[in-house]
């Protein structure tokens, strides 16, 4: 049964001034049900909406196209997820600085997991969500069971080469909360369960979502409302949790290769994803009639999102098309004025390197080299190519070595967020200040 837990708080050295100030030395921390065994019962309304919903994510894998376009999308969509998912906690970088970082970082394989002098820590947290995304989506899939060592891995990815990195990847020993005073929990938003209760709540996560379950959408979503729920870390819960709406869906065959954009539309409706989160967590038994119409809030929530998200892959897919159309005829009209054919054969450097593009935006030749398996030679000369015909942009990322940029395909996923924006969704009964 969810509860609340009267708890004392234990003042610090550094908070007397907060107890001479008269805050309580008691709070209220809440401690959900566990998710296995738990019974949900959905609306008929909501019912439909998950099935709608799941045909729409299964359309959109069966009807991308089986080609090398398909690697290059997947690619640009998780890159445009972890910038997405990074933002909603105030975590801010570019699509060209995230992508110019990664690309920097493979130039240094091997060397002490540092950010490069210049490079703003921002960036580099979104690329170290980047590859918790990866993680989330190929290792955790293919595992034959999710451990809670799995989820601290997953935390840890996040926070390599950061000021956090030291203690990441272990479940907090102390209270936490969301909002109020940095000082004490009181007046806090939302406070989590008890350190003592993170350890059996988070081993009954991983087994909820090591399960076979029949609606993959609705095991996201109460994966994520509950992994929130717990805030079983002292840093990036938010990124963590959405990544896990990830490893759901692959584990259940919902989306395998790609991840939907969800947290695209998340950050653009900030305001109902944190009430459906707060709907989410009843006090009672679960099968109470109120516990029931959060739970069925919540999850509307989660649906909308999804929804959106295979409309904004949708785009993306009919987008990155589009763009290629153009960078043909920008191509062919370069060669042209050389007195060129129109456009070389398919299998050319450079219509493969174009072909691989909305996935490695920002590449030097050496990137392209390994990317492609040609010789250096070829693959800066694709480059230069592509340069000459304006489908990239030369930028020195260090002394001596040129980088490669596809604009278009960045200033993609700026578009992207400018439409979700004013994507409207009508859920004021989860908020009565609406």
């Amino acid at each position: 049964m969810a509860r609340f837990s009267e708890q004392r708080w234990q003042s610090q050295p550094d908070a007397e001034a907060s107890w001479a100030a008269g805050l309580p030395g008691t709070f209220r921390a809440y401690v959900p049900d566990a998710l296995c065994g738990r019974s949900v019962r959905l609306s008929t309304e909501v019912a439909a909406e998950v099935a709608t919903v799941d045909a729409l994510v299964r359309s959109l894998g069966d009807s991308s196209p089986t080609s090398p376009h398909l690697e290059s999308l997947a690619r640009f969509l998780l890159r445009s997820e972890a910038v997405a998912s990074s933002r909603i906690e105030g975590v801010v970088a570019s699509a060209r600085a995230v992508a110019e970082l990664e690309l920097m970082l493979g130039m240094r394989a091997g060397e002490e997991p540092r950010a490069p002098r210049g490079v703003d820590a921002s960036a580099r947290e979104v690329v170290n969500n980047v590859l918790a995304l990866r993680q989330a989506v190929t290792v955790l899939h293919d595992s034959p069971a999710v451990t809670p060592e799995d989820i601290d891995s997953l935390q840890r990815a996040l926070m390599v080469g950061t000021d956090q990195a030291e203690g990441a990847g272990s479940v907090r020993r102390v209270q936490n909360w969301v909002g109020g005073s940095g000082l004490s929990p009181h007046g806090a938003e939302f406070v989590p369960p008890p350190p003592s209760e993170v350890p059996a709540l988070m081993d009954d996560l991983a087994r909820f979502i090591s399960e076979p379950h029949p609606l993959p959408l609705v095991q996201a979503a109460l994966t994520h409302a509950q992994f929130e729920t717990i805030h079983p870390y002292t840093d990036g819960n938010g990124r963590t949790g959405r990544a896990l709406i990830h490893t759901v869906l692959a584990r259940q065959g919902l989306a395998v290769g790609h991840v939907l954009p969800i947290s695209m539309s998340l950050l653009s409706h900030a305001r109902e994803y944190i009430a459906g989160l707060n709907a989410y967590r009843y006090e009672g038994d679960a099968s109470d009639p109120a516990a029931l119409v959060g739970v069925d809030g919540w999850i509307r929530v989660f649906l909308a999102a999804t929804r959106d998200a295979v409309a904004e892959s949708r785009r993306f897919t009919v987008e990155l098309a589009a763009m290629r159309t153009t960078w043909d005829a920008r191509l062919a009209s370069f060669r042209e004025k050389q007195k060129r054919r129109g456009l070389p054969r398919k299998d050319s450097a450079v219509v493969r390197l174009m072909e691989q593009l909305p996935g490695v935006p920002v590449v030097t030749a050496r990137a392209a080299q390994s990317l492609l398996g040609v010789s250096f030679v070829a693959a800066k000369s694709a480059l230069e190519e592509l340069a000459g015909a304006g489908i990239v942009q030369v930028k020195e990322v260090e002394r001596g070595t040129r980088a490669f940029m596809a604009t278009d395909v960045l200033d993609l996923i700026n578009s992207s967020e400018r439409r979700l924006t004013y994507q409207r969704w009508d859920f004021s009964a989860l908020d009565p200040s609406a």
